[in-house]
This record gives C-alpha cells, sequence and structure tokens, in this order.
C-alpha cells in the first residue's frame, strides 16, 4: 500500500465527496459507530487514571490542614494565642489564595510546553511546599509554605482535566475526565486516614507526619507524569503532526477498532480544527469580547459559583471541628471526618458512572437542587441542635453532613471538572480551564477563608448563604448551559455557535471510504 503522504488525487479527496454526499456520509458513519465505538482502550485509561494522580495530589494538599487542625501537637504549637480562630482561617485562606495563583500561571506554561510539563512543574513545586510544610517552626513560615502547596495545587487541578479532555474519547469523556474527582476524593480519605493515625503518635513530630506524606506523594507524581504522552491535540496546535497522529492511534485504538479508524477520523478533525484557529486571536480580552467565548467563560465562573456556593469546601475542610461543635472527642471527630470522605467517595463512583449517561447539564441541576435542599434542613438542625445534648437532633445533622458529602460528589464534583475543560476550543483550553478554576479558588476562599468566624459570629445564619447562592445559581444554569454529553470536542465548538471545519461524520465516513492504514496528511 502506498505510503499516506503518496496517495493520488482520487484517495486525496473523500472528505469533500462525503461532504457532498450527505445520505453517503450518513450511512458510512452510522456503520463505522457501530463497529468502532464499542469500547475504550485500555492504553488510554492507564493514562487517564494516571493523571488523576494530580487530583489525589491536589486534594490530599488542600485537606492536609483539615486533620492537622484537631492534632494536640499542632494546636499546643500554633493554636493556644488568642488569635487562634483567625490562624485557622489564615491557613485555610492562605492555600486557596496561592491555588488561584497557581490556576493563572498554569495557563502560560501548559500553552508554551505542553499539558505535560505544566504537571511536571506543579509537582516539583508541591514537592518543594511539602518539605515546607514538614518543617515550618513558626506560624508564619507556614503560611508562606501553604501559599506556596497552593500554587502547586492550583496548577494541576486547572491543567490536569485539560489533558484528559484532550486524551479522551467522546464515548467516555466524562467517566475518564471525571477520575480527577474520584482522585482528590481519595485523597481526603488518605488525609482523613492520616490524621487518625497519626493522632495517636505521642510525640511534638505528630502533626508533622501528615506532611511528610504529601512530601513523598508529590514525587511519586513527579515521577508519574515522566510515562504520560503529551496531548496530540497540543502536538497538532505544535505542528508536530505525525507525533499527534501516532499517539492518538496508540490512545484510541481498542479491539472493535484495531486498525484506529475513528483515531484517524479524529486527528483530520483536530487538524482542520487547529487551522482554522490558528489565526485566530489569544488572551483573556478577545474572550471577554467575543460573544460565543464569552459565554463559554460565563459558563465556565457559574459553574463553581453554584459548585462552591453549596460550602462544600468550607465544610470538607472543617469537618472534624465541626463534629468537635457537636460534642464529640477528637479521635472520634477524626474517626467521623474518616468516614465522611468515604461517603464522598460513593458519591464520585456514581457520578462517574452516570456522567456519559444522564448528561452533564442534568445532573449539575439535580446536584444543585438536592444540595439546596439538604443544606435549608442543615440550617434548621444547625440553629436548634448544635452545641446542645440533645442527641437525636445531633445525631440527624451528623447524618445529613454524610448525606450532603454524598449528594454533592455524585452530581457536581467530578461533573463540574469534566465541563469546564471541555467546552473550550484547543488555542484557549488553558485559558479557559484558568477561568474555571479562578472562579473555583476565588468562591472557595470568599466562603472558608472566614469560615470559623462567621460560624462563631452568626452561626446557622451562615448557612443561608450557601442555599441562597445555591438556588439562585441553579436555576440561571438550568437553562444558560448548553449539553455536551458524547460529542468530540471539536463538536461542542458548535454548541456555542463556533464554525466546525469538518463535520465528524464525514471524517469518519472518509477514512472509511478511504480504508485502514490511509490516512491523509497535507
Amino acid at each position: 500500500m502506498e505510503p499516506p503522504e503518496k496517495r493520488n488525487s482520487s484517495q486525496a479527496s473523500p472528505i469533500l465527496a462525503t461532504t457532498s454526499t450527505r445520505k453517503s456520509s450518513d450511512a458510512s458513519y452510522n456503520d463505522a459507530a457501530h463497529t468502532h465505538l464499542g469500547g475504550t482502550s485500555k492504553r488510554v485509561i492507564q493514562v487517564c487514571v494516571t493523571a488523576a494522580l494530580g487530583g489525589f495530589l491536589y486534594g490530599f494538599s488542600a485537606n492536609a490542614m483539615s486533620g492537622t487542625l484537631a492534632q494536640a501537637s499542632f494546636v499546643a504549637q500554633f493554636l493556644t494565642t488568642p488569635d487562634a480562630t483567625s490562624r485557622m482561617d489564615g491557613l485555610l485562606a492562605s492555600f486557596l489564595g496561592g491555588a488561584f495563583v497557581g490556576s493563572i500561571i498554569q495557563a502560560p506554561i501548559s500553552n508554551r510546553w505542553g499539558r505535560r510539563q505544566a504537571n511536571l512543574a506543579a509537582a516539583l513545586v508541591s514537592v518543594v511546599a511539602g518539605i515546607l510544610q514538614s518543617v515550618s517552626y513558626h506560624i508564619a513560615m507556614l503560611l508562606v509554605a501553604r501559599v506556596l502547596c497552593g500554587i502547586g495545587a492550583g496548577m494541576v487541578i486547572a491543567n490536569s482535566p485539560v489533558y484528559m479532555s484532550e486524551v479522551a474519547p467522546p464515548q467516555t469523556r466524562g467517566l475518564l475526565v471525571g477520575l480527577q474527582g474520584v482522585g482528590i476524593v481519595t485523597a481526603y480519605i488518605a488525609c482523613s486516614l492520616c490524621a487518625l493515625i497519626f493522632s495517636f503518635v505521642q510525640n511534638a513530630v505528630q502533626w508533622r507526619l501528615t506532611f511528610i506524606v504529601l512530601t513523598v506523594a508529590a514525587v511519586g507524581f513527579a515521577c508519574s507524569v515522566l510515562f504520560l504522552p503529551e496531548s496530540p491535540r497540543w502536538l497538532m496546535e505544535k505542528g508536530r503532526e505525525e507525533q499527534a497522529r501516532a499517539e492518538l492511534e496508540r490512545l484510541h485504538s481498542t479491539k472493535s477498532d484495531p486498525t484506529g479508524t475513528l483515531a484517524r477520523a479524529e486527528a483530520t478533525q483536530i487538524k482542520a480544527q487547529v487551522e482554522a484557529e490558528k489565526k485566530l486571536p489569544k488572551g483573556y480580552l478577545y474572550i471577554f469580547r467575543t460573544p460565543h467565548l464569552r459565554k463559554r467563560a460565563f459558563c465556565s465562573i457559574l459553574l463553581w459559583v453554584m459548585g462552591q456556593g453549596t460550602g462544600i469546601t468550607a465544610i470538607a475542610n472543617l469537618i472534624p471541628v465541626l463534629m468537635g461543635g457537636l460534642g464529640f472527642g477528637t479521635t472520634l471527630q477524626l474517626g467521623l471526618g474518616c468516614a465522611w470522605t468515604v461517603a464522598a467517595i460513593l458519591g464520585c463512583i456514581v457520578n462517574v458512572a452516570v456522567l456519559d449517561r444522564i448528561g452533564r447539564v442534568r445532573l449539575l441541576v439535580i446536584g444543585g437542587i438536592t444540595n439546596a435542599t439538604i443544606l435549608a434542613a442543615m440550617t434548621a438542625l444547625v440553629r436548634y441542635y448544635l452545641n446542645t445534648a440533645y442527641q437525636p437532633g445531633i445525631n440527624a445533622l451528623v447524618a445529613l453532613y454524610f448525606i450532603f458529602g454524598f449528594a454533592f460528589t455524585s452530581t457536581i464534583e467530578c461533573t463540574s471538572y469534566v465541563y469546564g475543560s471541555e467546552i473550550w476550543p484547543t488555542h484557549l483550553r488553558s485559558e479557559g480551564s484558568t477561568l474555571a478554576y479562578a472562579s473555583f479558588f476565588g468562591n472557595a476562599l470568599a466562603y472558608s477563608a472566614p469560615v470559623n468566624l462567621a460560624l462563631k459570629n452568626i452561626g446557622w445564619r451562615y448557612y443561608l448563604v450557601f442555599v441562597a447562592v445555591t438556588v439562585v445559581s441553579t436555576a440561571i444554569l438550568a437553562f444558560y448551559f448548553p449539553e455536551t454529553k458524547n460529542l468530540t470536542l471539536e463538536e461542542i465548538n458548535a454548541k456555542f455557535g463556533d464554525e466546525v471545519a469538518i463535520d465528524w461524520k464525514d471524517a469518519v465516513a472518509a477514512e472509511v471510504q478511504a480504508g485502514p492504514g490511509v490516512t491523509k496528511v497535507s
């Protein structure tokens, strides 16, 4: 067979032919879809699971302070001063502030050096931050270390879903990119277990052990990144077409499509779209001046206005402290914190299992309504039973904390990571992720930074803020967000009014007609 670049003119024009004959294109596409869409390759599963370790690194970095706040040695060293409440808020806020910065600086790194290199840089920052936190002896040093830890974590949580969305096939992209959420909540479990186990250590080094584990996790993630391929879409954008096509075929060839027909069709569509976008401007001003990009920006921002508006970050970081407010001892506080994270991981498993079936927008709406209802009930229970000895009321509140964790992670958690990364065109996907995670951390900071003071000063009324924000943002989301399930990233562009250079059906039909091993390279 002739090599692809030497195909004659009768072979080199299948896309033009199929575009002019829609019935033939549809028939070929239907045959190909029936034959080839039956599975996801082991290779792409391995790649996405490995990339999801970035979610684990973020989750451990974010939650490491949660259990530490309840450790006796930590309290003795840092929280015996009159400003202890402000110090706790500062330790939470410093991480989120750093993460906000990290989510911004990852975009130029990712665009210039690649998604893989951006994650490697994030891992190295996290290693340094882990070491500094482990050896901190003054509150100022610990606060600086938490900022640096936030920068690394912000970089990895913003960049990883971009990478995963660009390597995952459309039919299981929700499941695979949603593994980021599974990684994050798995890290919450690991953090909670570390806090519980280390609470039995009778030594001043007790609280430092969690941050030593964090450092080891960061080193492990840095090593794992070295075995990942670069994003084929980034490679195509940089003109490395041969490498991009080779990576796509390795990632997307399955038992039902051993010759990589759909991978070649996807490469053709990606190349055409990248070529069409090459001359377009970039930057945040261009995004907000252009209607179809401005809509994406509003979707990315509103996504986490609703997600963080539930108060999930504030509540997750303070579960041991909240349990202490219900009268439980230190060991039981930490034990209930572990159990809460198990409920959350079960929710994540449900979320990724149904994401490609139910759809992104429907799950977000269901989650918004459900969580607002639960928060309203929690508000009433906090008002009447917090800091009381009425056991039925306390038990009901504990149960609602668990139900809330499961409800959020089964509907909103993984869905949001997927949606925020997949709605952007390739040349602006890193900037779009920055907007999504700037909203993530900005809103998390707004609700978490004052949480201890707010609960101390206005108590149950603080929960009403969560209810109000969740209800209003969910109502807007329901009517404003387009659905994206089971579409290629290029097809999603059309949902926002972009012009798609080559229709997916035409690209598939062209490859079917051209035959196995024949790819148009122009």
